[in-house]
């Protein structure tokens, strides 16, 4: 038997390989292992939201601004859908011309018949809700089918050096004023004018229907129904017409007298030797069943002191627009109480 020396024993104190090890515990992972399994936990955590003012703010406003647009989209897509709910042309009754008018453009006509000449402009505000395109489409049908006439005019400028300016103004043509004598909803007198008679006053003109509108919103509120329209044309007709036929009947008659009981007639006034006629009178029904009317006068910074305090003396209702009043001379400017009976636009 080979004998062992203690200092064999001690130079090899691991066991063997191949020897079992028992009754011992395993040993601790090393530190670079423990080390890779804690990366391995994080990675795998979910992440944890950051508190961020500024990013939260940015957020908010993003969010807002994409409400915003959608809210700007949707108003579209309900005025577009607005602007297709109108009939189609298909579905509107012939009439005796045989065309097939919509409602907007049958008052179109009516109203530019009353006033002989409207601006584009003042139509589109006034019946169609400023939906400029609307209006271009009738207005392009209804050239086509010569009810109407489109001139593009200058614009005043009463001596001052500025751009000339351009606006469109609508006439009927002379088919629509007999078609609208015989198949419109006229009242009682109303009549109807049609082409362009003075280019140079046709912004002042155009005027009188803005100044006419103002006025019916007044006279409905306070009961009035029905208005009709005449025209400075109509009344200085009537009121020649009324002075040639006395001085026929009574040729050694005075005419100052003549003059008197024929302004009398027509209610209205006289002054300088002088019927004074208005741009526009509206005559329209009382809730009693009288008849109610007013005469307007639609002044320009062209009108000297003396010309509007007459209109305003006749009892006329002044309009002008927000621009000429601005442009008023200082005698007018100084006249307050002549300023307030100035009715703007």
């Amino acid at each position: 038997m080979d004998s062992h020396s203690p200092l064999d024993y001690s130079r090899d104190r691991s066991p063997q390989p191949d020897r079992p090890v028992t009754g011992r515990t395993a040993e601790p992972p090393s530190t670079e292992v423990s080390h890779q399994a804690r990366l391995v936990e994080l990675r795998n955590q979910p992440t944890r939201p950051v508190h961020n003012p500024k990013i939260e703010r940015n957020n908010g406003s993003r969010e807002l601004n994409q409400s915003s647009s959608q809210n700007t989209h949707l108003q579209r897509e309900l005025e577009r859908s607005r602007a297709e709910r109108r009939k189609q042309r298909n579905q509107q009754p012939i009439n005796p011309i045989g065309l097939q008018l919509r409602p907007e453009e049958k008052k179109l006509l009516l109203e530019v018949g009353k006033f002989r000449v409207i601006s584009a402009s003042d139509l589109a505000q006034s019946l169609y809700a400023g939906n400029d395109g609307r209006l271009k489409r009738d207005l392009l049908y209804l050239r086509q089918n010569r009810l109407v006439d489109v001139h593009v005019l200058n614009a005043r400028r009463d001596g001052r050096a500025e751009d000339v300016k351009r606006f469109e103004a609508i006439t009927l043509t002379k088919t629509a004023r007999k078609f609208i004598e015989k198949n419109g909803e006229l009242h009682e007198g109303q009549r109807i004018y049609s082409g362009l008679v003075k280019p140079r006053e046709a912004e002042h003109d155009c005027q009188i229907y803005r100044a006419y509108l103002k006025e019916t919103e007044r006279i409905e509120r306070e009961g009035g129904r029905n208005p009709r329209v005449k025209l400075d044309f109509e009344l200085k007709a009537n009121a020649q017409r009324g002075t040639y036929l006395a001085r026929r009947a009574e040729p050694e008659r005075d005419a100052a007298d003549i003059k008197a009981e024929i302004a009398q007639q027509l209610n209205l006034a006289v002054m300088g030797n002088k019927i004074v006629i208005p741009d526009a009178r509206i005559e329209y029904d009382l809730p009693s069943g009288a008849t109610g009317q007013i005469d307007i006068e639609v002044a320009t910074s062209a009108y000297r002191h003396g010309h509007i305090a007459g209109k305003a003396q006749a009892g006329f209702r002044l309009y002008m627009s927000h621009g000429d009043i601005g442009r008023l001379g200082a005698a007018v400017q100084d006249d307050h109480d002549l300023m307030s009976e100035i009715l703007d636009f």
